[in-house]
């Protein structure tokens, strides 16, 4: 039997869909002043797709026994991170985008701050492993809602994005097979829609401070140093909000493979080097049909995403660029 016919397709579909949505998202940031319709919608998909990538990378985190774990994540992750933040600081600044080139490595640049958090994810599972799931979700919820008081827990070295995000990390990890059944029951499909929709209209005529959704800012930031009591309530309803978003996502996915399929093998490549396209667009102000929001609007922006996926996706981009993502010869890239 082919690897084909055993490969469940569910996640990389997933996968895939979601690499375009953090593409589209990042193009459509600088339109969302202009429209409420896309700004609508620059929340919808920020209340889930990042999110989406961490529980899934917490599902496929179920072989913390293996030998030299850790050491192989590090090489994984904390490698390219090193390698994209000296690139990227050099590159910020010579396109213009940043005044001077960063020279503090636990200051993500661009996504980095994806990598830095993943890695301490699995860390924190190492540790944590051997104790009750119970517990460890409880304390990891009351450390991320007391976080949000300290103004010294920011996105410096991602550490409030890891507190904020681990609980779904953690809970993709605790899924099983079994469990992602409910994912896939496509007699759900409606109810999903409708709940995405749902959400799109509630942020249309409520929109809400988006760095809620990025968990990087302590509430006096997200509160215009107006913090309140009901500010960690807002954080708990920040959660229910990512997983209704994120599972309604998910059980629209295909189980069957696609033409888009493979791409969700390579999400690394575009998530890691879409930043040099984000960057010569923000820095030299790229944004046609900006000023006049129509159909040529969306469909520019719809275009330029797929096209963007499309070409860093590519044979011959993951190649040459496999030494620097995954620090292993062109050669040994397997398409």
């Amino acid at each position: 039997m082919s690897m084909d016919t055993k490969r469940d397709y569910f996640f990389d579909n997933a996968r895939a869909i979601l690499i375009f949505l953090v593409v589209f998202g990042h193009m459509i940031q600088p339109y969302t002043s202009e429209s409420k319709y896309l700004s609508a919608l620059y929340l919808l998909i920020y209340s889930f797709h990042m999110p989406s990538f961490l529980f899934i990378s917490g599902y496929f985190a179920k072989h913390l026994d293996k030998p030299h774990y850790l050491e192989n994540v590090a090489k994984k992750l904390i490698a390219p991170y090193a390698i994209f933040y000296a690139f990227f600081s050099i590159y910020y600044f010579v396109t213009g985008k940043s005044d001077a080139i960063q020279m503090d490595p636990f200051n993500p640049v661009f996504a980095l701050w994806f990598l830095l958090t993943l890695f301490c994810f699995h860390v924190i599972l190492v540790i944590v492993r051997r104790y009750k799931a119970y517990y460890v979700l409880s304390v990891a919820l009351i450390i991320s809602i007391l976080a949000g008081f300290s103004d010294d827990i920011d996105g410096y070295m991602s550490i409030s994005r890891t507190i904020v995000f681990f609980p779904i990390f953690y809970v993709g990890y605790l899924t099983t097979r079994a469990h992602t059944q409910l994912l896939r029951n496509k007699k759900l499909r409606l109810i999903s829609i409708i709940v995405l929709i749902i959400f799109f209209i509630v942020y249309y005529i409520h929109p809400i401070n988006s760095d809620w959704l990025l968990g990087s800012s302590p509430y006096t930031s997200l509160e215009n140093n107006n913090e309140n009591v009901y500010s960690p309530l807002k954080r708990l309803l920040l959660y229910f909000v990512i997983f209704v978003a994120m599972f309604s996502f998910l059980n629209l996915m295909s189980n069957h493979k696609r033409v888009y399929t493979y791409i969700g093998n390579r999400t690394m490549y575009v998530y890691l080097l879409h930043g040099l396209v984000i960057g010569i667009v923000r820095g030299l102000e790229i944004h046609p049909f900006k000023d006049h929001i129509s159909v040529f609007t969306y469909g520019y922006l719809i275009l330029i995403s797929v096209l963007i996926v499309y070409l860093l996706s590519t044979n011959l981009v993951c190649k040459w660029t496999n030494p620097l993502i995954n620090l292993k010869k062109p050669s040994s890239f397997r398409g």
